[in-house]
């Protein structure tokens, strides 16, 4: 494996709940047990990237505390360098409080230094700019500022990004993703459609590939993921399913798919073999409780990938509404 990624964002620790059931508004429920984990979309999905066999680099932002060493201890042993990563003094590393009942998980962040950043002609000066520029894939997430995602996209080769938190994403900014990486919630609220069933989901996908993003990758959890991609003045739509796993923990799946994603583009792998390699990737994390731990290796994702149903071509290709100009 040759490819090189980088991926840029959010570094937490995560404390988790383990309860009988999720609450609901203004109930209190009581923990059967809890635990800290490493976390942060940015950190889990470069752990994820390292562990399926990419040749990763983290840009981030941590804090001047004692969380940050035991992160960074777990980063280290995944193999993701860390050259990118910056203590902000007087700022506390990011937080993640995560509760889990029955495979589901309820999550809200506290992101700390992971909004701390540097304006864009101070980050163009530093390490981090020549980390995003010369590696074949940078990935990003949005728990780190915007602003802060925007500029690795005009720096990028291939630019992946999970808009994760959901947020509005400008046209300019679509035309850069290759894929766009976010599940029904993030779909509806980029697109502004529904995406309650699986041919809704498609068709705005479609929408924002008319829009300019070049693909779109949408996880749909147990149910698998679709994939949609421009091709020559059309937009070409795929299924591809999941295996049926049982479910321990799906805290951080997400994450492990899009770090297997990556790896395989780095690769030089196309966009649909990479989504069925990143669906054997998350089936194998939801088995085992916790992020960076569940995260399978290269190995075992490629004797998963035997188990995996095929795509699904059925979608209809639709002719875009408008041409879209070409991504450089």
């Amino acid at each position: 494996m040759t490819g090189r990624i980088t991926v840029i964002g959010s570094m937490n620790q995560d404390v988790v709940c383990e309860v009988a059931k999720l609450p609901g508004p203004g109930e209190t429920v009581l923990a059967v047990g809890s635990r800290t984990n490493p976390g942060g979309k940015g950190a889990n999905q470069a752990v994820a990237a390292a562990k399926a066999g990419g040749r990763v680099q983290f840009v981030g932002r941590v804090g001047g505390d004692s969380v940050a060493a035991g992160l960074l201890d777990s980063m280290a042993a995944a193999g993701v360098k860390t050259a990118g990563l910056r203590e902000v003094p007087g700022v506390r590393t990011g937080r993640a409080y995560v509760t889990v009942a029955a495979g589901e998980n309820q999550i809200v962040v506290d992101p700390g230094a992971n909004f701390a950043w540097e304006s864009d002609a101070e980050l163009a000066v530093l390490a981090e700019a020549e980390l995003i520029t010369s590696a074949d894939v940078v990935v990003a997430q949005l728990e780190i500022p915007l602003a802060v995602v925007t500029w690795a996209a005009g720096l990028a080769r291939r630019f992946v990004l999970n808009a994760a938190p959901a947020a509005e994403l400008d046209d300019e900014l679509l035309g850069r993703c290759d894929p766009l990486v976010v599940n029904e919630y993030e779909l509806a609220t980029i697109s502004g459609a529904p995406t309650a069933t699986r041919e809704q989901a498609g068709h705005a996908a479609r929408s924002l590939c008319s829009r300019g993003a070049p693909s779109v990758v949408v996880t749909l959890g147990a149910a698998g993921s679709i994939l949609a991609r421009r091709s020559a003045g059309s937009v070409d739509v795929t299924y591809q399913p999941a295996p049926q796993v049982d479910s321990v923990d799906s805290t951080g799946a997400g994450d492990a798919y899009v770090g297997a994603l990556s790896t395989a583009l780095a690769d030089g792998a196309d966009l649909g073999a990479a989504v069925a390699f990143a669906t054997a990737a998350a089936a194998l994390s939801v088995q085992s409780p916790g992020t960076h731990a569940s995260y399978p290796t290269r190995e075992r994702v490629v004797a998963a990938l035997t188990a995996l149903p095929p795509a699904d071509s059925s979608f209809r290709t639709t002719r875009l509404e408008t041409p879209c100009a070409p991504v450089d």
